[in-house]
């Protein structure tokens, strides 16, 4: 009786094991990956330009200085679909959270 209630509690151990490990794995579907590549350069991008510009203003600011503004409406420019890109992004990271937080409760 012992070793029968034993292997029960084992067996039931190993599937909650097995559910844990289930949950813990990340998988990407096709349209995350599709966004990380399609939009992981512009972020990447927008980024250097930042610096680019900060690192070249504190730099030589007199060879920049005539031209500052064309910079900053260029980076301007850059902004705005970077921000929709980013938009887009957290949009979808929030439903797909809603979405799991609902599957969870259910």
């Amino acid at each position: 009786m012992a070793t029968e209630d034993l292997q029960g509690e084992l067996q039931e151990a190993r599937q909650r094991i097995a559910e844990l490990e289930a949950k813990t794995k990340t998988t990407l579907t096709g349209n995350q990956f599709l966004v990380i590549v399609l939009v992981g350069p512009l972020f990447l991008a927008f980024v250097a330009l930042g610096v680019l510009i900060v690192w070249k203003t504190t730099s030589k600011p007199a060879e920049v200085a005539p031209h500052l503004d064309i910079i900053l409406v260029s980076l301007a420019i850059f902004a705005n679909p970077v921000t929709a890109a980013a938009a887009q992004v957290m949009n979808a990271l929030s439903e797909e959270r809603k979405e799991r937080a609902k599957n969870n409760e259910g």
